[in-house]
């Protein structure tokens, strides 16, 4: 089988995923904007692991793109922000916002956690981080998933990827 992985990450930490199943798959690895959509569409399997800043799923453009080539292409999405996948839906939101039903269909999404660094950040997410905590500490009932988050976003710095996350990924590749 022919298996691709793509990485569209700003700071590393879907790169650093992209690596880890790329190495359990034995398949190459790729940065987002190093390959065409042409190319991802040629492909027997792709995994594309992409990171989430605020409403945005970086480079989510060259796979939808890409999806919209290749009819034979199994197409898996990872996902790597903040947040926690058993606490929130967010990043399921995100994708259905992203990729019309008829992508979604043909996209297995699987979601990782990852890490930031608050001295890494420019200046808009540095707002953009301090504007989401300042809105979840004014909160008077937090949901679990906005306390998780307010936690997360209290360290100035946090690392919360996981090698051993990506085994049901791997999985499902191998299927």
């Amino acid at each position: 089988m022919d298996i691709l992985v793509v990485h569209a990450s700003k700071y590393g930490s879907a790169r650093r995923y992209a690596e880890w199943i790329a190495e359990a798959l034995d398949a190459p690895v790729a940065a987002s904007d190093e390959v065409s959509p042409a190319q991802l569409a040629e492909h027997d399997l792709v995994v594309f692991c992409a990171a989430i800043y605020g409403p945005m799923l970086r480079d989510s453009g060259v796979l939808k793109d890409a999806m919209q080539i290749g009819g034979s292409t199994r197409w898996v999405l990872v996902t790597v922000g903040l947040s926690d996948p058993d606490l929130s839906t967010k990043r399921d939101e995100l994708v259905a916002a992203k990729f019309e039903a008829s992508l979604r269909d043909r996209l297995e999404v699987f979601h990782l956690r990852g890490a930031m660094d608050r001295d890494r950040l420019n200046m808009v997410e540095r707002s953009m981080m301090s504007g989401v905590r300042k809105a979840l500490t004014g909160k008077r009932a937090r949901t679990p998933d906005d306390q998780a988050m307010l936690e997360v976003l209290s360290d100035p710095a946090v690392d919360l990827t996981d090698r051993a996350a990506i085994a049901p990924i791997v999985e499902s590749c191998l299927r």
